[in-house]
């Protein structure tokens, strides 16, 4: 199975995000526009009549949903106020392939709201922000209708939160030898962790210096007592970090790499956070800890604790 984002923007019908996603609930699908005359049954029929409307490059969206979107996949979205929200895709009604989600799906109000051409879905609300893995939200960043998510630690944990949410065991999570919460941590995530790590030693995180485009580094933090500078940089998976990347600048450097893969020499303004003063750091914080953090390390315990 895979994971999608899909946003809900309107074209066609009245043109309002707000109707267009209510009706989306109400309806138990998720899709988009780009309607044809006569309620085609089939996806040869549709293709025939959209390709003569709107031609071949217009219909990228549709294809891909077509194409690629299946049965118990999971799908992201959110809604105008930027709740998100978790959607398991059911088969289409009336279909013999149980591969095939797609359906066309025409009546007045779906004409009002532009969603035609859809999934059916069992959609649930995610209610905590913070349940939402950063790599999900970047992911609504680009314009385009719909891509797929092939983070391989995010389809996990959105398996991991749909049964969560759902109160059912509909994925079986892999059981692994040895659970490493680490492995688990995208770089979004690790980087809300050192941040939150560096308030609680007394260092204040400049909130443009992480907003801004920085390749060097993720954020720059000035100590609330000393005055004391620095910049913070995060790497996450298997991406090795150079300790003297940014040695030869003046304020301090704080280096986390969540496997601990440091290649150069080490430099007196130079610090590594230790993995085991992160994860000690969480465990002594779990009630701060953002909601995407505790669930994986629940995970964590519930597999280790099965060996």
């Amino acid at each position: 199975m895979r994971i999608y984002r899909l946003h809900i923007r309107p074209k066609g019908g009245l043109g309002d995000t707000s109707f267009s996603f209510k009706y989306c609930l109400q309806q138990h699908v998720l899709g988009v526009g780009w309607g044809v005359s006569g309620s085609p049954s089939t996806w040869t029929s549709y293709e025939k009549s959209a390709l003569k409307k709107y031609g071949q490059h217009r219909l990228n969206g549709v294809r891909y949903l077509h194409d690629n979107v299946k049965p118990k996949d999971l799908i992201w979205t959110r809604d105008t106020k930027g709740n998100y929200y978790l959607a398991r895709v059911r088969a289409s009604k009336g279909k013999t392939s149980s591969d095939q989600a797609w359906a066309y799906l025409d009546t007045p109000d779906g004409r009002d709201a532009d969603i035609l051409n859809v999934v059916r879905c069992r959609i649930l609300p995610v209610r905590q922000a913070d349940d939402v893995p950063g790599k999900v939200i970047a992911c609504f960043r680009p314009r385009r209708v719909i891509q797929s998510i092939a983070d391989e630690t995010t389809v996990m944990y959105s398996q991991f939160l749909w049964n969560e949410l759902a109160g059912s065991e509909e994925y079986r999570l892999p059981r692994l030898e040895r659970c490493d919460l680490f492995s688990f941590l995208d770089d979004k995530t690790a980087e809300d962790l050192v941040f939150i790590y560096l308030q609680y030693k007394g260092w204040v995180v400049v909130p443009n210096s992480r907003e801004a485009d920085t390749w060097r580094y993720e954020f720059i933090a000035i100590h609330k007592k000393t005055g004391e500078r620095a910049v913070v940089q995060v790497k996450s998976g298997h991406t090795p970090l150079a300790t003297d990347y940014l040695s030869g600048r003046n304020e301090r450097v704080f280096l986390f790499q969540t496997h601990e893969h440091y290649v150069g020499a080490s430099k007196p303004n130079v610090v590594r956070i230790t993995r085991k003063a992160i994860e000690e750091f969480i465990r002594s914080h779990i009630e701060i800890m953002p909601a995407v953090v505790r669930r994986w390390v629940v995970f964590v315990d519930r597999m280790n604790s099965s060996h």
